[in-house]
């Protein structure tokens, strides 16, 4: 009888996102330049797709990136063993849970596969079938493959037979022994079942992923897990102007959109705060220039007033009241780093990243 795979991850909430690992730290971490993908602007988006696609998936699994397949020292991009105990909140992925239901190794193509790139993934799916019986010692459930294609593959869904999924746009299948799928991401609903994978696209199925995306409530897990990935397309060097491709042009025009996107929602974030503090700081000013003079007293109110309302912000973002620690060590960065840097970490940071840069004494 074939083993089942285990899973080590631990039991999560969508609410309260996922624990990062420190060494995929969006802020500090490095992709691995060695890589030919990381030659070229597109590389940006190779790497944003497996992380987003990464963190979605551990939210009810193990989800690891770059698994060497040591019989051909090739690697997957994820390979992914769902957690049982976590069946009903993979129910809430949408179509990224669906195709998670059992042990996958996932490909993810930002550039349209042919039959040379479907058959490289086969056999990495053959080998690792054949490492994991050596592991295990016995046999195992022959692993499903999962290949994203930003565009339609035509020529690799005619010539090895894919059939589409019947009632699922953008699905196919090829014949059960093989135990594959393909998903056609420029073929997939615009729905929010879909919006996730839609981000791993190209071009304007991109473009509108990333504006349906904004456009959900703060507290969408949608937003906790691809907003950092996706505000560090910004911070990633582009290729040399020589090389670019229309292609490269129309995504830097992306990453272009998404940094004035994010500047917008800091300034209005700004302004409501202002306004917040403008009220309180009036007050306790007018109180506090009884006696040591109004002007001095309106600032320091003013001040008061901004720091009590950016302390409220921080508390929704993490879902519970600062500790007195925290509080502390808010007003010390605001006064040392300002409120634009506060706004950065705010907005950017999911909940569980946030409170680590809160309780790191050598945080900026």
């Amino acid at each position: 009888m074939a083993r089942a795979f285990s899973s080590h991850a631990k039991p999560l909430s969508i609410a309260s996102q996922k624990q990062h690992d420190p060494r995929e730290n969006w802020l500090a971490g490095t992709f691995d330049k060695s890589h030919f993908r990381h030659r070229t602007m597109r590389s940006r988006f190779d790497a944003f797709g497996k992380n987003v696609l990464r963190e979605t998936l551990a939210l009810t699994g193990g989800a690891d990136t770059q698994v060497e397949v040591i019989a051909t020292s090739q690697t997957m991009d994820i390979w992914y063993v769902p957690d049982p105990a976590r069946a009903a909140l993979r129910a809430e992925l949408g179509l990224i849970g669906e195709l998670a239901a059992e042990p996958c190794q996932f490909e993810l193509f930002h550039d349209t596969p042919g039959p040379a790139e479907l058959r490289g993934c086969v056999r990495k799916q053959l080998h690792w079938h054949h490492e994991l019986e050596r592991r295990a010692g016995g046999a195992v459930l022959f692993p499903r493959l999962c290949v994203l294609s930003s565009g339609r593959p035509a020529t690799v869904l005619d010539a090895f037979g894919f059939a589409p999924v019947p009632g699922r746009a953008g699905l196919y299948q090829a014949a059960p022994g093989w135990r594959i799928d393909v998903v056609v991401i420029t073929e997939l609903p615009r729905t929010r079942d879909t919006l996730l994978l839609r981000l791993l696209g190209a071009g304007a199925v991109l473009r509108d992923a990333i504006h349906e995306l904004v456009a959900l409530p703060d507290d969408a897990w949608e937003r906790g897990i691809a907003l950092p990935w996706l505000l560090r397309l910004r911070f990633e060097v582009p290729a040399e102007p020589s090389a670019r491709t229309a292609e490269d042009v129309e995504e830097e025009e992306i990453v272009t959109e998404v940094q004035q996107w994010f500047e917008q929602l800091k300034q209005s974030l700004r302004d409501e705060a202002r306004k917040e503090a403008l009220l309180e700081g009036r007050k306790e000013g007018l109180q506090e220039g009884r006696k040591e003079g109004l002007q001095e007293g309106r600032k320091e109110g003013l001040k008061e007033g901004q720091l009590r309302v950016l302390a409220r912000q921080f508390e929704k973002k993490l879902g519970r009241p600062l500790t007195e620690m925290e509080h502390s060590v808010l007003a010390e960065r605001f006064e040392r780093l300002g409120a634009d840097r506060l706004d950065d970490a705010k907005l950017a940071l999911p909940s569980d990243a946030l409170a680590a840069w809160l309780a790191d004494p050598m945080a900026r």
